[in-house]
């Protein structure tokens, strides 16, 4: 009886780890049909043109100094 149970428990835990497999592979596709949409696309801009932003505020400094150097070339 025990092997059943044990049984039993193997075949709904492999189950469970198949829909979340399959769920993660439909979250993954929806993702990359957002990201291809003219939306998707103006997210990722957005999201690139915010990090640049922070970057150069975050390295002021280190951009100012490069361009003197390279001024005095």
């Amino acid at each position: 009886m025990a092997n059943r149970k044990s049984y039993q428990r193997q075949y709904y835990r492999k189950n469970t780890i198949d829909k979340l497999r399959k769920t993660i592979k439909r979250l993954e596709a929806m993702r990359e049909r957002f990201l291809e949409s003219p939306e998707g696309i103006a997210y990722r801009k957005r999201l690139r043109d915010e990090y640049a932003k922070q970057y150069r505020v975050k390295n002021f400094e280190k951009m100012r100094t490069y361009l003197k150097e390279y001024r005095a070339l």
